[in-house]
């Protein structure tokens, strides 16, 4: 098969810093996906996002990371689910069909294929990646997101057509030093 050109996913990329040291990068993922998943007889379109922590530091990060299990955002019946997948991301599936995530409706009916909370100390100079992938039920638009850290806290920025949200997800917590 032909293989097509390389592309660069990489939709945003943010520093935050420590007083006078090294940053932490984030770097977030344009979208991919798109097709039909079902979950309890309701209908989901989805996108993948990959979200990647750089910790230029030479202080362990420790990352926290959960969502709620539905967000509105429209109306009642308007509403996503974002899951954390216990399949690893890394650089090398950037150019994947769905960054090399399979098995979707899998994913999203059984549970033991997701984590609920991730924990993970990201080391000095160390890189990890992970999926955020995002179901939508009654929804519709062009996808972007990112995570968003205020003082050691975490949050999901979505934007889904014209409609935005902020969705508390966990914690960003550096020796006991706050990021800025």
């Amino acid at each position: 098969g032909q293989v097509g050109p390389i592309r660069n996913w990489i939709d945003t990329e943010v520093k935050y810093s420590f007083d006078n040291q090294k940053n932490v990068i984030f770097t977030h993922s344009l979208p991919k996906g798109g097709g039909v998943k079902y979950l309890n007889n309701i209908k989901y379109s989805h996108v993948i996002f990959w979200t990647r922590i750089h910790n230029q530091t030479s202080t362990p990060i420790q990352l926290q990371l959960t969502f709620p299990d539905i967000t509105y955002l429209q109306s009642t019946e308007a509403h996503i689910k974002m899951l954390l997948p216990k399949d690893t991301m890394n650089h090398e599936k950037e150019q994947l069909f769905n960054y090399g995530l399979t098995d979707l409706e899998s994913l999203l009916n059984d549970n033991s294929k997701q984590v609920k909370v991730l924990n993970k100390t990201i080391d000095p100079k160390e890189v990890y990646y992970f999926y955020i992938p995002v179901f939508m039920h009654e929804i519709n638009g062009i996808a972007r997101a990112s995570i968003v850290l205020k003082g050691e806290k975490l949050f999901y920025k979505i934007s889904i057509g014209k409609d935005t949200a902020y969705i508390p997800c966990g914690s960003l917590v550096a020796d006991s030093k706050k990021l800025k």
